[in-house]
């Protein structure tokens, strides 16, 4: 078989057109009288460069270097990018270049290839991260098989000359690898002097709960604002509005244990804090939820659960809410009786003051001076739905009222 020493625009479309059709490189070269490689040769360079591969080289010496063979405007657009927002990713380039008019209908370069593509400029563009090696994560709390988890954290002490320093609410579902919600909140004027509230972290959950729908989990670590501490504590009307909402509130030993919300925060520094033009809260926060969209719905995640797809690609399941959840119907979903059942498995001990007071639930309650410096059993009953006092040997001294207990209280609504 003779072998020609060149080929033609017309041989090397049909290459091409015959290796889209099912042929291998073998059968296309038998069939054409080519060797194998010269067929696989042009059809790679087609997949890498385009159309513009099947046409004659242009006179001069090769074009060397990443994107060399990129147009100028692509190159100079990219190197743009990443020096107005120099935590930015590849990736998060790339989705930019294809929002762009300049840029959209031009080819685009790889994450690989545009990652080579900065590496030569250094620490000018690159600023590398030091590796913090992390003690080995426990075991998982428990299988959690079927249910859905949301991870919650609050990140703090996050600044921007525009707008001062603040706090920010994330909630993640590892499931699907999407960020549910994620909600700035002003910190004060000077430095950092104020935390998200209850107020603010009940209302950012009905955000998430009403785009994502009631998770069967919420998992977070023991923030003393949403959490009560200490021994024995009695749960807070955070906990126990979930409860109400039929939530588990479950609490992480380590924060290893809630990684994937804390990879989030240090998306939400390079992504959302990399030179957006935001001079009030309003306009901030639309620009957190415009980027949280491209995040979940365009840019290919590294997230297990995703296998290098965007979040909501790999997983459209997510866009419909199982358990469906509306903030003017919360009402109806909360159920005081979740509550009682939740509070009946409890056990507070307490120690009695030299008056025989005693603190439980944020509130003083007096036994007796003749009851001074006992320790003190707490159970609930839900025959009575009271709270009764008792000595560790069992005997009954008193019962407290759940009157305060109420479902507006629970719920943060006006009495």
């Amino acid at each position: 078989m003779a072998f020609q020493h060149a080929t033609a625009f017309a041989e090397r479309d049909q290459f091409v057109r015959l290796h889209e059709a099912g042929l291998t490189y073998r059968e296309i070269g038998e069939q054409m009288g080519w060797k194998p490689g010269t067929v696989r040769k042009h059809c790679r360079a087609v997949r890498q460069l385009g159309e513009e591969a099947l046409y004659p080289h242009k006179p001069g010496p090769p074009q060397q270097g990443p994107l060399s063979t990129f147009e100028p405007v692509v190159r100079f657009a990219a190197l743009r990018l990443k020096l107005e927002h120099p935590a930015w990713g590849p990736a998060i380039i790339i989705d930019e270049l294809q929002q762009r008019l300049s840029t959209r209908n031009k080819r685009l370069p790889h994450v690989s290839q545009l990652a080579a593509y900065y590496r030569p400029f250094g620490d000018r563009l690159v600023q590398p991260r030091r590796h913090l090696q992390l003690p080995p994560a426990l075991p998982p709390l428990e299988p959690i098989a079927d249910r859905l988890v949301f991870q919650l954290d609050i990140q703090e002490r996050l600044f921007l000359p525009q707008l001062g320093y603040f706090n920010v609410l994330n909630i993640r579902a590892p499931q699907w690898g999407v960020t549910v919600g994620s909600y700035p909140h002003p910190a004060g004027e000077r430095r950092w002097n104020r935390k998200v509230n209850l107020e603010e972290a009940r209302d950012d959950c009905r955000q998430t709960f009403e785009r994502w729908g009631l998770p069967d989990v919420l998992q977070m670590d023991r923030d003393k604002v949403l959490v009560t501490t200490g021994e024995y504590p009695f749960p807070s009307l955070f906990t126990l509005w979930l409860v109400g909402l039929g939530i588990e509130h479950r609490l992480i030993q380590r924060v290893t244990q809630n990684s994937s919300v804390e990879r989030c925060h240090r998306t939400f520094d390079k992504q959302m804090l990399s030179g957006p033009q935001c001079d009030d809260w309003p306009t901030f926060r639309a620009y957190v939820a415009s980027e949280l969209g491209r995040l979940n719905e365009r840019i290919p995640s590294r997230a297990k659960a995703c296998c290098g797809q965007p979040p909501l690609v790999a997983h459209p399941e997510a866009r419909i809410p199982r358990r469906p959840y509306h903030q003017e119907e919360e009402a109806e979903l909360f159920d005081l009786q979740r509550i009682y059942a939740y509070l009946a498995g409890g056990r507070w001990v307490r120690h009695t003051t030299v008056k025989g007071q005693f603190k439980f639930a944020d509130q003083f309650w007096t036994l007796g001076s003749h009851l001074r410096r006992l320790p003190i059993i707490i159970t609930f009953t839900r025959e009575t739905l009271e709270f009764i006092v008792s000595s560790p040997e069992g005997q009954e001294l008193k019962r407290l009222s759940s009157d305060w207990l109420t479902e507006a209280t629970i719920r943060g609504l006006p009495e």
